[in-house]
């Protein structure tokens, strides 16, 4: 009993972080590993954060990517993409235990802040289908890998779906389908590589509770979100997101 009083406030600050994480995803299909990581790691190590997050990043992007019509047509279309995320999910599991996770989160917070504003900055620049083909693949890669070794996928798959000017139900299917396959690998790669067992496992099914109820709110709230609004949403929930891990990073 006093063991469970002691981690009661740990418990309550997790819970608390993955509700807002999970509102924010509900809203912006996005948010578990930008809002969750940051806050759950005031509270636990990086690992224990990692392993929270597993099955909430695989069931909440499951439950976004079969809403409505148009997955399989979704899926063909960002198959190229689908398979360099695979490969680059993988391999950043594997390098997981090697991280310097101070120059990693310095990396993709600088990453995050300046895609983000330059999409902010540029609405017009739209990225066509013509270069999404040869584009795809490498945005695709480099973002299994970041997110292989910090479940951070977010902040390149977003600012690149962003610029593909998608109308916004359709942007919501293509990133929770991308997060998706992305979760479903690291969670397949982090078994594998010791760093998710059954209680980890547990506990991360356990935290799609807050997650789910955050998202029940989050989904209500984007009806009455125009598609602009949207657009700077999501690119700010990005910046905002760079910046707390540039502020990770240096110790702060």
């Amino acid at each position: 009993m006093q063991d469970l009083l002691a981690w009661l406030p740990v418990i309550l600050a997790c819970a608390v972080a993955l509700v807002l994480s999970g509102l924010v995803k509900g809203i912006l299909s996005l948010g578990l590993p930008l809002i969750g990581m940051p806050l759950l790691t005031l509270v636990v190590d990086l690992p224990t954060a990692v392993a929270i997050l597993m099955i909430p990043l695989v069931l909440s992007n499951l439950i976004q990517a079969i809403e409505g019509r148009g997955t399989l047509a979704m899926a063909k279309r960002f198959w190229p993409l689908i398979i360099c995320l695979i490969g680059g999910t993988f391999l950043g599991t594997a390098l997981f235990a090697a991280l310097d996770r101070q120059v990693l989160l310095l990396i993709v917070g600088t990453l995050a802040i300046v895609l983000s504003t330059f999409s902010i900055t540029q609405p017009h620049v739209t990225i066509s289908r013509r270069m999404e083909q040869w584009a795809g693949p490498p945005v695709g890669f480099v973002s299994g890998l970041i997110g292989g070794m910090s479940t951070l996928f977010g902040p390149l798959l977003a600012v690149y779906v962003v610029g593909l000017k998608m109308p916004r139900d359709d942007f919501v299917k293509a990133i929770s389908l991308l997060y998706l396959i992305a979760a479903l690998c690291l969670t397949l790669g982090g078994t594998a590589q010791g760093t998710a067992g059954a209680q980890e496992l547990t506990w991360s099914a356990v935290a799609m509770i807050p997650v789910y109820f955050g998202m029940l709110i989050g989904q209500r709230i984007r009806r009455y979100i125009n598609p602009e609004q949207f657009r700077i949403l999501v690119l700010g929930v990005v910046w905002l997101t760079g910046a707390n891990l540039i502020r990770m990073g240096l110790g702060y």
